[in-house]
């Protein structure tokens, strides 16, 4: 029980503050083709970004890679105690410049420079199950980033999660960036902050169906906003998955919505087929309602 406090006590100590951050997600094709509802799911390698207490609940071992759009990579593995990852983002830093207007007839016309965070970070992933159904985990990630591509810094951060199950339900908690790490170039910082996110999800779980199935439904909330190009961004996602031919291709949807007044919605969905040798290739979308982007993640995976 003094675990499970002190456990908790950090989560609460640990108070956000307004800075600047990535937004959350774009890692994994399962994750996003659930519409990134997947904190209480977190059940393959990137339970490690998602959640990482929830490697525990997953298969008996799981290697995965994966690229989206904007060079995002991931490259992980997990055992039911301990996982390894690598992986790329490259989003919006959240702020931008504005040039001053050239003359007074195009006052107020000053264009916009929409400035760039890329990270790359190696991590290594421990769980450790408190009593029967509550499991903590964390990752410990050396993260190198720049604004940019220029003046990039190697720091080092750290994450934190828990997952309770009771049946076939799960809910899940999870804190990224709990030490800030901070990029910075000759003229502003970008500090990328904390962001708590909570999950719940009915996931029963049977064999012949593979080591995911039959289904799995999710429900997301972030309890922080997010600073993006827009705005105050903090959203909340929905998504299933299910299994068809005793676990031979799943079908997965989702969907995202903004929770602080913006009308920013998304839609997902995705796919996986296994092959051979527990060999699993998979893929997904998801189209913002606004923007012209559709963002898209592709992948392989060795599950057993």
């Amino acid at each position: 029980m003094r675990i499970i406090a002190a456990f908790a006590l950090f989560l609460l100590l640990a108070k956000p503050v307004s800075v600047h951050a990535q937004i959350f997600g774009a890692i994994g094709t399962r994750a996003e083709g659930m519409g990134g509802a997947f904190v209480a799911v977190a059940d393959d390698a990137t339970g490690v970004y998602w959640n990482p207490a929830g490697i525990a609940t997953g298969a008996t071992f799981d290697l995965q890679a994966s690229g989206g759009r904007d060079s995002t990579i991931f490259v992980g593995a997990a055992l039911p105690v301990l996982g390894a990852s690598y992986y790329r983002t490259h989003q919006a830093a959240g702020f931008t410049t504005v040039s001053g207007p050239p003359d007074r007839q195009n006052g107020g016309s000053g264009e916009v420079h929409v400035r760039s965070l890329t990270t790359t970070n190696i991590g290594v992933t421990v769980v450790q199950t408190i009593v029967q159904g509550l499991v903590i985990g964390s990752t410990a990630r050396v993260v190198h980033g720049g604004i940019d591509h220029f003046q990039s810094r190697t720091t080092f951060d750290l994450d934190a999660g828990a997952m309770v199950s009771a049946w076939d339900m799960r809910f899940g908690l999870t804190v990224r960036n709990l030490l800030e790490p901070d990029f910075q170039d000759d003229a502003e910082g970008v500090r990328m902050k904390r962001q708590f996110r909570v999950g719940a999800a009915l996931v029963p779980r049977s064999l012949p169906t593979g080591v995911h199935g039959p289904f799995s439904l999710a429900i997301d909330a972030d309890l922080t906003t997010t600073p993006d190009i827009t705005g105050e961004r903090r959203t909340a996602a929905a998504g299933g998955e299910y299994w068809l031919g005793r676990g031979l291709a799943g079908l997965r949807a989702g969907v995202r919505w903004s929770t602080t007044g913006s009308s920013a919605r998304a839609f997902s969905g995705g796919f996986t087929v296994r092959l051979p040798r527990s060999i699993h290739v998979e893929g997904q979308v998801t189209k913002w309602n606004d923007s012209d982007e559709t963002d898209w993640n592709v992948g392989g995976r060795v599950t057993f």
